[in-house]
C-alpha cells in the first residue's frame, strides 16, 4: 500500500507539473522500490505496480527533463511533519489550491476589475509550521520549549 501511495503521489505530482506548463522536473521518493523501477534498475513484477509505473512512463516523455531521486526516509522528517500537520488540524479548510503562473504575459482587457482580499490572522499553528518548515523557534525560552514540545507530535 505505502508504494501504491507513492506512485499516486508522483502521478499526482507529474500532472500539476505538466498542467503548469513544466517542461523539467526533478521529484524526490523514499520509498526505494518506486524510484527504482521508474530508474529502471528494479522490475515492475506486481500487475499494479506495472500499471504505476506505465502512467508514470506515458507521463515522462511529456517532459523534456524528468529525474526522481531517493530520499532515505531519516533525511524525510520535516516533510513528514508538514505533511502531518496539514493533514490533522486543517480539517476545515478547502483541500483546492488554485495556481496560477504568474510569468506568463498575459493579455489584458480594459474592463473594470474586482478585487477580493481576504486576510487570515495568525494561527497557533504557525509557529510549529516555522520550526518544522525552517528550524526556527521563538525567542523566549518558553514558548520555544512549548513549540518543540508540540512539534513532536507532528
Amino acid at each position: 500500500m505505502n508504494n501504491e501511495a507513492e506512485y499516486k503521489a508522483l502521478l499526482v505530482g507529474m500532472h500539476m507539473v505538466h498542467k503548469m506548463g513544466g517542461r523539467t522536473l526533478e521529484a524526490f521518493s523514499d520509498s526505494r522500490l518506486v524510484v527504482g523501477q521508474v530508474n529502471g534498475e528494479l522490475e515492475a513484477r506486481d500487475l499494479r505496480m506495472q500499471g504505476y509505473l506505465s502512467q508514470v512512463r506515458h507521463l515522462q516523455s511529456e517532459f523534456k527533463s524528468f529525474a526522481l531521486q531517493h530520499i532515505p526516509r531519516s533525511r524525510n522528517t520535516h516533510a513528514d511533519s508538514l505533511a502531518t500537520l496539514a493533514t490533522s488540524s486543517a480539517w476545515s479548510l478547502p483541500w483546492v489550491i488554485l495556481v496560477e503562473d504568474l510569468c506568463k504575459l498575459i493579455q489584458m482587457k480594459r474592463e473594470k476589475a474586482q478585487i477580493h482580499q481576504v486576510r487570515a490572522g495568525p494561527s497557533w499553528m504557525d509557529p510549529i509550521v516555522l520550526f518544522l518548515k525552517d528550524n526556527v523557534l521563538p525567542e523566549e525560552k518558553v514558548e520555544a520549549d512549548k513549540v518543540w514540545r508540540k512539534a513532536l507530535w507532528f
